[in-house]
């Protein structure tokens, strides 16, 4: 199965297809799939508290296989540890950007699949503003922090191209 791994991170930036892409991965290799975003918020937009945060996520990749989609910079190393790829997105900001656009638009007041609910999506300028600072303030930091777990194997898509080719191959080998 083109040696995808058994335990997956999949990171990048907001709006960059990262739920997207690990809910298709999800369904071509049948591993179980975590939304970060869904296991972290609680009703009303409500953080789930540090500790209960670690522990949580402790928990949650006890399993032989996963599929983990988001960032949570704070406590990437717990699941670093365990994983054995990680997949980047790496796309540009603007893309990044109008695929938020777009999902607001799509989905203003509802909840998507991939959160709690009470949160429903809205539109976010602290959030916008998020996006098109992540390739400096975490992006390229995140990469640099995988890039020093030497037993890994990292994937980093550049583009849209990138990751429907890397699905389709996926889907291929399984098939």
């Amino acid at each position: 199965m083109n040696n995808i791994g058994k335990r997956i991170m999949v990171i990048g930036s907001p709006g960059s297809g990262k739920s997207t892409f690990s809910r298709k991965l999800a369904e071509i290799t049948l591993r179980p799939l975590i939304h970060l975003d869904k296991e972290f918020w609680n009703n009303g937009w409500i953080e789930t508290p540090r500790e209960e945060w670690i522990k949580k996520q402790k928990i949650l990749i006890l399993g032989d296989e996963w599929i983990v989609d988001g960032n949570y910079g704070g406590t990437m190393d717990i699941r670093l540890e365990k994983a054995d790829t990680v997949i980047c997105f790496k796309l540009n900001r603007a893309v990044c950007l109008l695929s938020y656009f777009k999902r607001v638009i799509t989905n203003i007041n509802k909840i998507r699949s991939d959160m709690p609910e009470g949160c429903p999506e809205k539109f976010d300028f602290e959030f916008m503003k998020y996006i098109w600072n992540f390739p400096e303030k975490s992006g390229q930091g995140n990469i640099d922090r995988i890039k020093k777990s030497k037993s890994k194997q990292i994937i980093v898509f550049k583009n849209r191209r990138e990751v429907n080719k890397y699905i389709k191959t996926i889907y291929t080998s399984i098939n």
